[in-house]
């Protein structure tokens, strides 16, 4: 049960990740307006916000996945479940202006975002387990 509990919560967090960065990006005429800056600094402080996040989550998953010893590559597939689920709650808690479309650009930043993201995971999922030496090749002159 314990094991259950980790894989869900990881994935969770994988998924809340990945729904921040594109919330950001795709709310940026809300942003715009409430804060009274230009659509062009908005631009820009999202993507410092999302590289600095990138940054700092990539090392929180490492060090979370090393220290619950999450082996599982179930999270590959888990985070989507639970990225669908926060991004139908908020679209039905803060719709999208009637007005607003979204450029192409960024609908192509979105989709590549979703497809890599297994990749990422599998990156944080290598990189955190421990690497297995054979006693055999250790010993090999």
């Amino acid at each position: 049960m314990n094991f259950f509990i980790k894989l869900n919560a990881i994935s969770a967090l994988y998924a809340l990740a990945l729904f921040t960065a594109i919330e950001l990006i795709i709310n940026v005429s809300h942003i715009s307006s409430i804060t009274g800056w230009k659509w062009d600094d908005v631009y820009i402080v999202i993507a410092v916000i999302n590289v600095i996040g990138l940054l700092l989550l990539t090392l929180m998953f490492i060090r979370l996945t090393k220290k619950w010893r999450q082996k599982s590559f179930w999270s590959l597939i888990l985070w989507l479940p639970y990225f669908i689920l926060l991004f139908l709650f908020f679209t039905f808690v803060v719709p999208l202006n009637s007005g607003v479309t979204l450029f192409p650009r960024f609908s192509l930043l979105i989709f590549g975002s979703c497809l890599l993201f297994p990749v990422y995971i599998l990156f944080i999922n290598q990189y955190s387990s421990p690497i297995s030496i054979d006693e055999e090749e250790i010993m090999q002159p």
